[in-house]
């Protein structure tokens, strides 16, 4: 493993952690990530701890191998990660705190409990996929999802309708909060947990320059952030890293301290210091009721978590008219489609052309895994459909202890669109988004989604297979 290993995206094969007691992993310093035949694969947190290497040898009877590792100081953390000290087990609360900590070990998004009629599973969402995490009987599913409404202030004894919460734990320190979603299903209650941000994750996506930008969007994003007013609209699907890209930019808005930002969110993802941030919820403070209010608090910024309905988008366009600088979500199919999306929910094209800035679409692509990737030449099916050479050399996704997929944590793909005066003049000619991507795309040579992935498969950041998932390649005809 030539690669120094990131404690933050790799997860430590089960394998080897077995092989280690924990007192000893905790006494010596060392976290096993991988077994390869009779290597211990490990990491460790004083890299000059020769003593404490031969006696894990000499307790295992094993080999050990000391890989390098990007952040030394991150050791001790993971390894109480991966070896917990909980003093209580076999109790469904003891399950949903080693769910919770497993879910954390392997940098999981969201949690699964889903029961059918003769067993049940837990599934964890890593890089943006689905893997089931373990199989458990139907009553200790039940059991597991009654101390999750509890631990979640909701109500145990109704489980005919759908209900939401939030659950805070405390790991190592560090809070972490999960938004809990229920819904009845014919074999009974399903449990979603999303885990909302952990310091890892929001220290890692901390800068703009962190997110996978290319030079040109990049500068495209940084300089219509330094505008006085407009809106910023960002489109995606769901998981597709819009908040993510959002948290980004008020970070780098709030750097020199002299403007007042304000976010509304449903709900606040991530605490930040120099940003008002607004909880909204449907029985205390809605969405639109918080809309109004904000204005009244002289804001510079504006972060709105969603454009929802249209009384949510003349707001966000009258704050923009009225001088503040706007940024929000709205989903839409690509960059251009939010024009249109805009205009169905009421929005006068005239108000559309002068309050627009800046539309983006996003997508996330996995990253191939540091230690088992390869490069292999492109076949003929994807020489035709990303035309590029036959002898082009890209990577294929392998699979190792560290990664059990060939992948490590995820991407962003961009397509940027600046409404400039062109772009104005169109959307008050009633263009439709096929006509503005023609300019925007052919006339402008902007890059699209597809020409963003294509490139950074290129520069060996993703795969194609991963371009071919999230982007139908259909629609570059």
């Amino acid at each position: 493993m030539a690669a120094a290993i990131d404690l933050d995206r790799v997860i430590a094969a089960r394998e080897a952690l077995d092989k280690v007691p924990a007192k000893l992993a905790h006494r010596l310093g060392v976290l096993p990530v991988a077994l390869d035949n009779d290597t211990l694969v490990v990491v460790q947190s004083d890299a000059d701890d020769a003593t404490g290497i031969m006696q894990l040898e000499g307790q295992l009877g094993l080999e050990i191998r000391v890989a390098p590792v990007r952040r030394p100081e991150g050791v001790e953390r993971a390894i109480r990660r991966y070896y917990p000290e909980s003093a209580e087990t076999g109790t469904p609360l003891a399950l949903l705190e080693e769910l919770i900590n497993r879910a954390l070990q392997i940098h999981c998004s969201d949690i699964h409990l889903d029961i059918e009629s003769e067993r049940a599973f837990v599934r964890m969402r890593v890089d943006g996929l689905l893997r089931i995490d373990r199989e458990l009987t139907p009553e200790a599913m039940a059991d597991l999802v009654s101390v999750v409404k509890v631990s979640s202030k909701l109500d145990i004894s109704e489980k005919r309708i759908p209900q939401d919460g939030q659950l805070t734990i405390e790991s190592l320190g560090e809070e972490i909060s999960m938004r809990v979603a229920t819904i009845p299903t014919l074999r009974g209650e399903k449990v979603t947990l999303r885990i909302l941000a952990t310091a890892a994750t929001a220290a890692e996506l901390s800068s703009i320059d962190n997110l996978g930008m290319c030079d040109l969007h990049r500068e495209m994003f940084l300089s219509t952030l330094r505008q006085a007013h407009g809106i910023i609209l960002l489109s995606g699907p769901t998981g597709s890293g819009k908040t993510t890209t959002l948290y980004a930019a008020l970070r780098h808005l709030r750097t020199p301290g002299t403007s007042h930002i304000i976010s509304i969110e449903d709900p606040v993802e991530i605490p930040l210091d120099g940003v008002n941030q607004v909880h909204v919820d449907s029985e205390r403070v809605s969405f639109n009721k918080a809309l109004r209010s904000v204005m009244r608090h002289d804001p510079d910024i504006i972060m709105i978590g969603e454009i929802r309905d249209a009384e949510s988008a003349d707001i966000a366009v009258k704050s923009a008219l009225t001088g503040h600088l706007v940024l929000s979500t709205l989903h839409a199919n690509d960059s251009l489609s939010v024009v249109t999306r805009l205009t169905n929910l009421g929005v006068a094209r005239e108000l559309v052309a002068s309050t627009l800035r800046l539309v983006i679409a996003q997508r996330l692509v996995r990253r191939p895994c540091a230690h088992c990737r390869r490069l292999v030449p492109c076949d003929g099916p994807s020489v035709d459909a990303f035309r590029i050479p036959p002898e082009t050399m890209v990577v294929e996704p392998v699979g190792c202890q560290l990664c059990g997929g060939g992948y490590s944590g995820r991407i962003g793909l961009y397509e940027m669109v600046p409404i400039r005066k062109r772009e104005r003049e169109l959307i008050m000619a009633g263009a439709g988004a096929d006509a503005m991507a023609e300019h925007a795309f052919g006339d402008m040579r902007l890059p699209t989604l597809f020409h963003d992935g294509k490139a950074k498969a290129l520069e060996h950041l993703t795969t194609l297979s991963e371009i071919r998932r999230v982007i139908y390649l259909g629609e570059e005809e």
